[in-house]
């Protein structure tokens, strides 16, 4: 219990009715400030008695399933069974699998309705989890005290990794403005139809539909190359670095599911590794729905392990998943250049049969650092570290890019797109 505002001014004239009756010589005014007093615990009881009777519940509303790094609206829904407002002061308690938030919220829950609190959660960790109960207080009958309680949500909810948009487009037929061009063992099917662009080959015209339409119609083929997709993912305690608002394990998590149905919609085979100090998680390669559900079911139970890296490891792993030549998707960090060697041992048994991609995910904040003005005395020795952060990891992007190997060396919120353009990239020069 904590007073409130009419409390504090009950209390203070009893006092200063008490220190009156003490000065004065008038007989009233000594047993005066028994009336505010017995005001003041008179509704303090009422209270106490009137906040017992008040059932006040709190819902959480939300999806069940939310999306790794994607925003979502959620609700606090209260509800009691006075016949009057309730006034409610509570926190925002949320778990930590998402953003907090330090807001404490003071509102009026009118009666006989549910009373919603919108706000917006963003999900930080894959996995499943529940809401707990949260400190929340209630303004007594009388305005006198706040009288607390524990608000509890047990309401679960599961973070899977982030999907492609619903209006992204399948890469399979983005050839538009390209010269068709044969390739020995190339088959082509056709996708679908879709407006002239130019550049478009004449041959590639519909002119039955464009008669129809009465504007170019081009069909778009698609090629009839199926890949070998594996999917690498370093959850050594490197994965728990900020990589902006998640970690590089959801950033890696994320990328990897976005590729799976990437490559699904072009009937390519996509699977998954994970690795630490051990083998973690291993799905052979597939096509279709079941592939990608797989995978993603294998990626909401990821956590970053504490162990270091055995990259040696996963690729002799890797060898033994791949019975043909494949694409592997090696999403790991490159900043210690102790770990990289061992990489760069790895990736000697991959190359020349298959063609690794390494996907380095680098701190935007450390080029800002390296470009940053001098304000204070320390600035300069900052710049420098960062400079020399950046020469050393460039040296390492090079040293492994001699070995025959792509390394995309992106910021974190570039990566994803980079993953994809290097992947369609190889897929229509057929380097796989």
């Amino acid at each position: 219990m904590h007073f409130a505002l009419r409390g504090y001014l009950l209390i203070a004239l009893t006092a200063l009715l008490a220190i009156a009756g003490t000065w004065s010589d008038e007989p009233a005014f000594a047993t005066a400030w028994l009336f505010p007093a017995f005001l003041l615990f008179a509704g303090l009881a009422f209270e106490a008695w009137y906040a017992r009777g008040t059932q006040l519940q709190l819902r959480m509303s939300l999806d069940e399933r939310l999306k790794l790094g994607r925003p979502s609206k959620a609700a606090f829904a209260f509800a009691h069974n006075r016949g009057r407002g309730v006034e409610v002061q509570y926190a925002r308690a949320l778990p930590p699998a998402l953003r907090q938030s330090e807001d404490v919220r003071r509102v009026v829950v009118p009666p006989e309705e549910e009373w919603r609190d919108d706000l917006e959660l963003l999900p930080l960790r894959l996995g499943t989890h529940h809401f707990s109960a949260g400190p929340a207080r209630l303004l007594g009958r009388l305005s006198l005290a706040w009288w607390g309680r524990e608000l509890g949500s047990s309401a679960p909810f599961s973070v899977a990794p982030d999907s492609l948009p619903r209006d992204a487009r399948a890469i399979a037929g983005e050839s538009a403005g390209e010269t068709p061009r044969r390739l020995p063992g190339n088959g082509v099917e056709l996708l679908q139809l879709r407006d002239y662009v130019s550049g478009d080959a004449l041959s590639r015209i519909d002119w039955k539909a464009t008669a129809r339409r009465g504007s170019l119609i081009a069909r778009e083929y698609s090629e009839a190359q199926h890949l070998e997709i594996l999917i690498v993912v370093d959850a050594s305690r490197a994965s728990s670095v900020r990589a902006g608002a998640l970690d590089r394990l959801g950033l890696y998590a994320n990328v990897a599911a976005r590729l799976a149905e990437h490559a699904v919609s072009v009937e390519d085979r996509v699977g998954l590794l994970v690795y630490a100090d051990r083998m973690l998680t291993a799905c052979l390669p597939d096509r279709g729905t079941r592939a990608v559900t797989r995978m993603r079911r294998a990626l909401e139970k990821l956590e970053t392990e504490r162990g270091e890296g055995n990259p040696m490891l996963a690729a002799l792993q890797v060898r033994r998943m791949l019975r043909h030549r494949g694409l592997v998707v090696w999403l790991t960090d490159l900043a210690e250049p102790a770990r990289n060697e061992a990489l760069m041992q790895a990736l000697k048994i991959l190359v020349p049969r298959h063609q690794p991609i390494v996907a380095a995910p680098h701190a935007a904040e450390i080029a800002k650092l390296a470009d940053a003005p001098a304000k204070d005395w320390r600035d300069p020795a900052i710049a420098l570290a960062a400079r020399e952060h950046q020469a050393r990891a460039q040296l390492q992007v090079a040293t492994i890019r001699r070995q025959g190997v792509i390394v995309l060396n992106e910021p974190d919120d570039e990566l994803d797109e980079a993953v994809f353009a290097s992947y369609l990239q190889l897929r229509q020069r057929r380097r796989v």
